[in-house]
């Protein structure tokens, strides 16, 4: 019972459903009507945190941080989104920027002390990616918050947050992709764009080195036996 528990709480296990609740929540925002989609992001963000809390729940240490993180920021994410109170909607973010990130490094240590390349590690690779795109955002939104204006936005569409307008930034710049349509106006917004461009390319840059060197490795050693 003991090893079949550890093996349903590995964390290469859940990468899976974490993946698809990240894919489902980052791409709303492009299917859905605005007002719906104000409805369902607080909800899919939450499923977020929660199958994020889940890919990681492989310690006891791991389940208590992860737990003292996650839950404020599901019971924040929700007040903020039925009260519309804008000092509950930074904390919602702030707390769940901490636990992303948490989350991330914690699922990219396990990448990395992977000893051979499998279907786990790739997809908690790219959940490793499309989080850090995501806490970008939230960053983002949150200096937008902080001092108005320092991002030129185009105007949104009715029902639009600027929420969603910068997480589509957010993929943008760590990308490279460089649309233009919406532009870093002040100092701060302009350094952190360009941070997240240079970590971007660079966790692809020895990410890929890492994963081909660890299969190269592998494949070496079964041609030798």
């Amino acid at each position: 019972m003991h090893v079949i528990l550890r093996s349903f709480l590995a964390p290469g296990s859940r990468f899976g459903m974490l993946l698809t609740s990240l894919v489902v929540m980052l791409f709303l925002p492009f299917v859905l009507p605005a007002g719906l989609n104000a409805i369902l992001s607080p909800v899919f963000f939450t499923v977020v945190l929660l199958s994020s809390l889940s890919a990681v729940a492989d310690t006891r240490r791991h389940v208590v941080i992860g737990t003292a993180l996650a839950v404020p920021g599901c019971v924040l994410i929700i007040a903020g989104s039925v009260t519309q109170i804008p000092t509950v909607t930074v904390l919602s973010e702030i707390v769940a920027l901490g636990f992303l990130a948490y989350v991330a490094v914690t699922i990219l240590v396990y990448v990395l002390r992977a000893r051979q390349v499998d279907l786990g590690i790739v997809l908690g690779s790219v959940c490793v990616y499309l989080m850090v795109a995501l806490m970008w955002g939230l960053g983002f939104d949150l200096i937008e918050r902080w001092q108005p204006g320092s991002f030129a936005v185009p105007s949104l569409a009715e029902g639009e947050r600027m929420r969603n307008a910068l997480q589509y930034f957010s993929f943008v710049t760590i990308t490279t992709l460089g649309y233009g349509d919406i532009q870093p106006v002040t100092a701060y917004a302009r350094l952190v764009s360009v941070m997240e461009a240079v970590v971007g390319q660079l966790y692809l840059v020895v990410l890929v080195a890492r994963l081909v060197g660890l299969h190269t490795a592998l494949e070496s050693k079964r041609l030798e036996g």
